[in-house]
């Protein structure tokens, strides 16, 4: 009997790890309405999560 390994490497494709957009900011810029300025700040938050979280992805797919 004979065994043979084959060493698959699996690659997380381009697309995926595409930085997210950069933040968008607009000094003493458009604080028309408290809901505009809350979704601002959540989306701010939000987009620096995914860009650790796609940071981290593309450092283990370097391995």
């Amino acid at each position: 009997m004979v065994v043979k390994y084959v060493t698959i490497e699996r690659h997380i494709p381009a697309p995926l790890k595409r930085k997210p957009p950069a933040v968008w900011s607009k000094p003493g810029g458009p604080a028309v309405t408290g809901d505009f300025v809350e979704r601002g700040d959540v989306n701010e938050a939000g987009l620096r999560v995914c860009t650790a979280q796609v940071a981290k992805i593309v450092e283990w797919d370097k391995q």
